[in-house]
């Protein structure tokens, strides 16, 4: 069912209720979880370090979609991206699956490139079942149309409708569809980007119908922006603006956010991030942390540090500053899923990238790492004093 304020969080998503029996429980059920530590422990949330990716990779995308047959509930995909800025292009397509805190490696991209946009949304012409949207990206030499989908039901890619402007660089987000454009239902949304490998940055915005399997032009971001973010979430009740909307952040315009209404249809901007997050941040929605009410936008790495993390609210119109990452992530990507072991508590992962430059020894390649950040400090993470601790997607 659509829900008016409808983002990208994943199904089977809610807020935990904090229990006092689940706390004292909590520590001892993921003890024997392997790999799995804490960090950043405070009433904003937890940062937890889990198994490594298989293919470490950088230019990558992420999308959370249930898990394909013999793994439960949602999973996390990764694919696409390099291995090294100029290394082969990753064909690998590889599934995390929180229920048993391990990777599986799943029929591979149909058509490896760089700097691809990814989402979960519902498949062409089978609304109840959730799908991989693999967008645009480049090979070696030019910009992509190619969209391709991935059905966990099946365990089959399909080609899907070509985006109408071949783009790398460029960011997907999962939201009502526009009125007015001849689309219905839920939409994939294709922001920004570049047209050409390296060339400049476009403000380029079009959309993917699902239920109709046809792609539209929409009005065009505010200004050009590339290695961006991007993701759906509630509107901004105080700009006026209602239901589900599509958020575009950092890349190229590195300070800016701006949030586009498809009730509306118009593109506003937003206060500017608190820093920088300019080279492929990973941007996605949950609920908020600290007790704020309602769901939160957060933009992960591609900083000066490359590990800071920062939630905008809004219910509020406002940005926080939460604990960072436990590795530095730049050209990285990320989604929102249950935690490891649970059924209902949110987690923002944050996989691969390119790690610190100036790490010693010096990095020779991508990162693998695959980290996530417990929204509820109570939702049962050790860290903090008895644990630490939206919409659908």
């Amino acid at each position: 069912m659509e829900r008016s304020g409808q983002d990208d969080t994943p199904p089977g998503i809610s807020r935990p209720r904090r229990r006092h029996r689940w706390r004292r429980l909590a520590v001892l059920a993921l003890a024997p979880l392997l790999a799995l530590s804490a960090t950043g422990a405070t009433a904003q949330g937890v940062w937890l370090t889990l198994p490594s990716i298989p293919t470490a990779r950088s230019g990558h995308a992420a999308a959370t979609a249930p898990c394909p047959g013999g793994l439960q509930r949602a999973c996390v995909y990764v694919f696409g991206g390099q291995q090294s800025p100029v290394g082969p292009l990753r064909p690998e397509f590889e599934a995390y699956s929180p229920a048993t805190n391990a990777w599986a490696t799943l029929p591979a991209l149909p058509t490896p490139r760089d700097g691809l946009a990814g989402r979960g949304a519902p498949c062409p012409g089978r609304p109840q079942d959730g799908c991989v949207y693999a967008i645009g990206g480049a090979d070696a030499t030019r910009a992509l149309k190619a969209v391709e989908a991935y059905s966990p039901a099946t365990g089959t890619w399909a080609t899907l409708t070509d985006l109408p402007t071949a783009r790398t660089d460029l960011a997907a987000a999962k939201a009502p569809c526009p009125t007015g454009f001849g689309l219905r239902g839920t939409c994939v949304y294709a922001i920004g980007g570049r047209a050409t490998p390296h060339g400049a940055a476009v403000s380029t915005v079009e959309a993917y119908s699902p239920a109709t399997g046809t792609w539209a032009t929409l009005h065009a971001l505010s200004v050009d922006r590339a290695d961006l973010g991007a993701v759906g979430a509630p509107c901004p009740p105080g700009m006026g603006l209602r239901g589900g909307c599509v958020y575009a952040i950092g890349g190229t315009d590195d300070h800016s956010a701006e949030v586009y209404s498809p009730v509306a249809n118009v593109w506003m901007k937003l206060p500017p991030l608190p820093v920088s997050h300019g080279n492929r941040p990973a941007v996605v929605a949950a609920p908020c942390p600290g007790g704020l009410q309602g769901g939160c936008v957060y933009v992960v790495g591609s900083d000066p540090t490359l590990r800071a993390v920062h939630a905008y609210s809004p219910v509020t119109g406002s940005w926080l500053t939460l604990p960072q990452t436990p590795t530095a992530h730049e050209r990285t990507a990320g989604t929102v899923a249950p935690c490891p072991k649970e059924s209902t508590s949110p987690c923002v992962y944050v996989v691969g990238g390119l790690p610190d430059p100036s790490s010693l020894p010096p990095a020779t390649g991508p990162s693998a790492a695959t980290e996530a950040f417990a929204v509820e400090r109570d939702a049962g993470h050790p860290g903090g004093p008895g644990g630490p601790g939206g919409p659908r997607g």
